[in-house]
């Protein structure tokens, strides 16, 4: 899987396969289809406007919309791709590329730097809602077309990832964005691209399809006639889906894996595929529960630290997750040089807990069974996506514990849509949540405190010395120095606590065995080489 360099937001019990094609389900397995269960529906298929959520990538990703440079699927390194090369200057202040003249849209229309040049202006157009990808070009001074196919970006100060979010910058066509509402325009329910599939359809609440472009540029054209996204929220329904050809890919829950997919029997009919952080500083599933520090039950670092340790994350990653992950403590992947050795892990304490509840004023003045400070009684809101029994486990087992305590916690399950659109308003108390994480890391758009308004620092977390640390890794290009900075900024968030880190899980994955040349790689498998044997295709 080839995300760009920014974050993406995930249901913290998304199952949905995080493929190199990037795609999910829809309709019964036909012919050479591949149909994936996606477990959530996109809010939408413009990959700029939704930036934050991974559904629309799922589904866009190398299917229809293609970047500059793609990530190598054996070494994950960046290779050309719409790009044939870039120039970078020495002081890191300007990067040409040149882009391909063969490279043409699913219509027709020749690819050129005005699209690429137009994509760019697009995203810091302020009127778009563009912040998420925004925060990471914010240094762009100019965007000059030298020729048809030769782009200058010029900046106005170094930052050491500029040329990978530019070399990963999905190209989107002038000719179809360039007019309408970039926002709401009709071509996000319809995307147009330069990749192998063009859309097809979008049956809201049901499937997305893509079929093969007859029309694609490159060399290399996806054995796969189409591409079926089938919305499924339910683990077990997914699970059946596979088990009689309606689905051909789905994740497979920890529970799932115990009990079935482990099996001989199971794996005789089925690829059982398992990646788990497999590349330096790489993690797909960081999952957490987020504060909101606007809240007053939430402003105390002491109170968030008490809420960590009210949950048993250790015997929930054993029992529930079935030991398929490990608890984290930190933005990165625990196999990073980012991850600070010095941060240990804060136990499950309850004792202790309530302790601290108590130093930072929290107590039952009034006998009811709940604290309460100033006025204000320590009831909650936690919102989640039940797209898991897991999920639910933790919710109420959570919500068990902090009763005891004398915390009142009202669980809300939600659609993942409508969770987006409470973080994004910052109108939650806490939040059950993953981020996508690039292999390369830079946590600006997560915890710089610019970012707290209508970036993805929803938590509303960050201080004078997370800033600097934060924008002096920017600027620094020698690896080991900000690998310091970021070893200190992970301790500064372990100390404040604006999340409860909860896991870094691995992905179990199930596809059919009709599939042949089936390859997990370091970020997931690549679907446009899967084959189907003529006696496999499923002809109904």
């Amino acid at each position: 899987m080839s995300y760009p360099v920014y974050r993406r937001l995930q249901p913290f019990a998304l199952v949905a396969i995080l493929s190199l094609a990037l795609a999910a389900c829809g309709g019964r397995s036909e012919s050479n289809w591949i149909v994936y269960r996606l477990s959530a529906e996109p809010a939408t298929l413009n990959p700029y406007v939704d930036a934050s959520a991974s559904y629309a990538v799922l589904v866009l990703n190398r299917n229809i919309m293609e970047t500059l440079y793609e990530r190598d699927n054996e070494s994950v390194k960046l290779v050309p791709n719409l790009a044939t090369g870039c120039d970078i200057s020495d002081d890191h202040l300007s990067y040409t590329f040149h882009i391909r003249e063969d490279a043409y849209f699913s219509d027709g229309v020749p690819l050129t730097g005005k699209d690429l040049k137009f994509t760019i202006d697009t995203i810091l157009d302020p009127k778009n809602d563009t912040a998420d990808i925004r925060s990471y070009l914010n240094a762009i001074e100019s965007v000059d077309l030298l020729d048809d196919f030769t782009v200058k970006i010029t900046v106005d100060k170094p930052y050491f990832l500029h040329f990978t979010t530019l070399a990963e910058l999905w190209v989107i066509p002038e000719h179809i964005y360039g007019e309408g509402d970039f926002n709401n325009h009709s071509a996000n329910r319809s995307p147009v691209g330069s990749g192998p599939y063009v859309f097809e359809d979008w049956q809201t609440g049901g499937q997305i399809t893509l079929a093969r472009s007859d029309n694609y540029w490159g060399e290399t054209k996806p054995y796969a006639e189409k591409i079926v996204y089938r919305v499924i929220n339910d683990n077990n329904a997914s699970l059946q889906a596979l088990k009689s050809g309606e689905v051909d890919v789905t994740g497979i829950s920890p529970e799932q894996y115990a009990l079935e997919a482990s099996q001989p029997s199971f794996q005789e009919n089925f690829h059982v595929l398992k990646t788990f952080s497999p590349v330096d500083g790489y993690i797909d599933n960081l999952s957490y529960i987020g504060w909101n520090s606007k809240r007053p039950q939430f402003s105390d670092k002491r109170v968030r630290r008490a809420l960590t340790m009210l949950l048993d994350r250790d015997t929930l990653m054993e029992q529930v997750w079935k030991g398929l992950g490990r608890v984290t403590t930190g933005y990165v992947s625990p196999d990073s040089p980012e991850y600070s050795p010095n941060v240990v892990q804060i136990p499950f304490d309850p004792a202790g807990a309530v302790e601290l509840l108590k130093a930072a004023g929290w107590i039952d003045s009034n006998n009811d069974g709940v604290r309460d400070k100033n006025g204000t009684e320590f009831r909650y809101e936690f919102i989640y996506n039940p797209g898991s029994s897991e999920m639910d486990i933790l919710a109420t087992t959570y919500q068990e514990s902090l009763k005891k305590a004398g915390i009142e916690v009202t669980l809300r399950p939600l659609e993942f849509a409508t969770i987006l659109e409470s973080v994004q308003t910052r109108s939650f108390d806490s939040v059950a949540l993953g981020w996508s994480l690039p292999p390369e890391t830079d946590p600006y758009q997560l915890w710089h405190t610019s970012q707290k308004e209508k970036g993805s620092n929803y938590t509303g977390f960050g201080n004078a010395e997370s800033d600097k640390l934060i924008e002096d890794a920017r600027l620094e290009f020698d690896r080991e120095k900000r690998i310091g900075l970021y070893q200190r900024l992970h301790e500064i968030l372990h100390d404040e606590q604006p999340y409860t880190f909860l896991f870094n899980r691995q992905r179990v994955v199930a596809a059919s065995k009709r599939f042949q040349d089936v390859t997990m790689y370091p970020q997931g498998f690549d679907v446009h080489e899967w084959r189907v044997p003529t006696d496999s295709q499923n002809n109904q």
